[in-house]
């Protein structure tokens, strides 16, 4: 009996022994799922070129106005007060340009005054103020390319020529342009001479044709109020800061520029009425 009930006992030890506690449960093993992220692509904008709009070609020229305000281009041939005559290579004699005079003409007693208008479109590229021979004076540049091919071929231009050496009584010496000149390009150069004031524009100013420029004077080498108009062609480029001669107040930069200007063949002449007779 006692043998029994021990290993009853036994039994009942071993019994519990192997009883396991039953494990809590876990977040994977309820009823609730983890939560799962997802990743969104990043998305990059691919650059996008702006096209760059083309560059409007400005109009070619067709147009020539008369340098004088009130005179129309058929009638500056009845106020010429001096033609123009060539003079020989090296040489600085004859007269560059045409000269425009009036007395008691239409509603007005004297051409004093009387307004300069711009006969191209251009560039101002030289202001002269009150310098001997030209007194105050204004350059325009107009190149080439600018100007329609039908009033090119009506001003027939003199070709491209040697410069040649000055006659020996002008006091300069070759040296280097003190500007970049073109050697593919051409302009045409228009001065106006004796303005009454100094020029009504600036160097770099962009002038139009008819614009008002400055007013008919009588300054520098003059003995009555005039209009001195020159026209030159030649290398694109030019910038004169001033130019003078024949006077002991000129500078050697200013004796160096009016020979270029006028003597070396560089900036050639032509009859400015070859130019203003286009569009009559």
């Amino acid at each position: 009996m006692k043998k029994g009930i021990a290993f009853l006992i036994a039994c009942l030890i071993i019994t519990s022994a192997c009883t396991f506690k039953e494990a809590e449960p876990s977040i994977s093993d309820s009823g609730f799922e983890s939560p799962t992220f997802t990743v969104l692509p990043t998305l990059t904008a691919e650059p996008i070129d702006t096209p760059t709009p083309p560059t409007e070609t400005p109009p070619l020229q067709t147009q020539i106005c008369s340098p004088l305000e009130g005179e129309s281009l058929s009638e500056l041939s009845e106020i010429i007060s001096q033609l123009f005559e060539m003079p020989r290579a090296g040489q600085d004699y004859g007269h560059h340009g045409v000269d425009f005079f009036f007395y008691r003409r239409k509603d007005l007693l004297s051409i004093d005054g009387l307004p300069i208008l711009s006969v191209l479109d251009g560039e101002v590229v030289t202001v002269i103020n009150d310098k001997y021979p030209y007194g105050n004076a204004v350059i325009i540049e107009t190149p080439l390319n600018s100007i329609s091919p039908f009033l090119l071929g009506q001003l027939n231009l003199p070709p491209i020529q040697p410069t040649v050496v000055p006659d020996p009584k002008f006091n300069w010496s070759p040296e280097e342009f003190p500007f970049q000149l073109s050697e593919t390009s051409r302009s045409l150069y228009l001065l106006y001479a004796h303005l009454k004031n100094p020029a009504d524009v600036n160097v770099g100013d962009n002038v139009t044709c008819g614009q008002q420029i400055g007013q008919v004077g009588n300054t520098g080498d003059s003995f009555n109020p005039h209009l001195h108009f020159e026209t030159r062609v030649g290398p694109t480029g030019a910038r004169f800061e001033s130019m003078a001669y024949y006077t002991a107040q000129s500078t050697e930069s200013e004796r160096y520029n009016y020979v270029v200007w006028r003597v070396v063949n560089k900036f050639q002449l032509f009859d400015p009425m070859v130019l203003l007779s286009i569009n009559r």
